[in-house]
């Protein structure tokens, strides 16, 4: 059993391995992606949504309201609001299979567990979502890291003489892509298209839901409530995000020797085992007693 499950995870490491080797890196999809918009060309309907569209009868008698609406704000926190909850649904239920597939190998039809089975069906049913779960809490530390940054960057547009939404956009254009300039786009986006700029900061930090970009947001939706000076108060904002980012990476400092002190115990167990090892079996076989001890020690003189 133990070489059946190295056998398979030796196999999934490969796939693994080839899939990101063959998956097209940022750059190419993006040429793709403005190829086909040039010439008014449809994207061929992925394999998720082809799942969807033969799997939604049977959809229909699941209670996927509440669902859809939970997955929407994950999705969307992800960064990944193209993505259809219903599509992820899909992607859940090909864990199930890939965990009643790994449980028929391992365990065969032989003897069925049915404790073991709900665990392999619920681990891949859920695989995804961590994976989800881990792609938001990345993309909202990203967020944390790089909008300080935009802010002051922002800041020096302004008292430039440009108009904040000009400053916010020519910011956005500018600065490197990452996850804060996407949702800042969207807010501009939304701006554009009629929504009220407390209405677009609103969403922009329900999207994010990150101390920061709430502060960011309630900092911008006062200010245009009370009329005060964009300047001052982005500014102000400045130096109370520099000053949490300063204490954000002193904290982590303090964690690290924490969270090295775990894999170091585990080097300094390994490293005794393979000192200490072959001396504690020669001890256990009686190779160090008094006899041989003392026999050796005549043969030396």
């Amino acid at each position: 059993m133990i070489l059946v499950g190295i056998g398979l995870l030796f196999a999934f490491a490969s796939m693994a391995c080839l899939t990101w080797a063959l998956w097209p890196d940022m750059r190419s999809r993006l040429v793709r992606q403005r190829m086909y918009h040039e010439i008014n060309v449809d994207e061929r309907p992925t394999l998720l949504s082809q799942l969807a569209q033969m799997l939604e009868p049977m959809h229909r008698f699941l209670p996927t309201g509440w669902y859809s609406t939970h997955m929407r704000r994950r999705l969307e926190a992800a960064g990944k609001a193209r993505m259809q909850p219903l599509h992820f649904l899909v992607l859940q239920e090909m864990g199930m299979i890939a965990g009643l597939t790994c449980y028929l190998l391992m365990r065969g039809l032989e003897h069925v567990n049915v404790g073991w089975l709900a665990l392999f069906l619920a681990g891949g049913f859920f695989v995804p979502y961590l994976w989800l779960s881990s792609a938001i809490q990345t993309r909202r530390q990203s967020i944390s890291r790089d909008l300080p940054e935009l802010v002051d960057l922002l800041s020096l547009c302004v008292d430039a003489g440009m108009d904040f939404m000009n400053a916010l956009g020519r910011v956005v254009k500018e600065f490197r892509p990452c996850s804060t300039t996407e949702e800042l786009g969207i807010a501009i986006q939304e701006v554009r298209v009629g929504k009220r700029r407390r209405d677009a900061l609103r969403a922009f930090s329900s999207r994010v839901q990150t101390p920061e970009a709430s502060s960011f947001s309630r900092t911008l939706i006062q200010a245009d409530r009370m009329g005060t000076g964009i300047s001052e108060a982005l500014r102000i904002l400045s130096e109370d995000m520099r000053i949490q980012r300063y204490n954000w990476a002193e904290r982590f400092a303090q964690q690290a020797p924490v969270k090295m002190l775990l894999p170091l115990l585990f080097s300094l167990a390994s490293a005794l085992i393979i000192v200490a090892g072959p001396i504690l079996m020669q001890f256990l076989k009686g190779g160090f007693s008094v006899s041989n001890y003392s026999a050796g020690a005549q043969s030396e003189q």
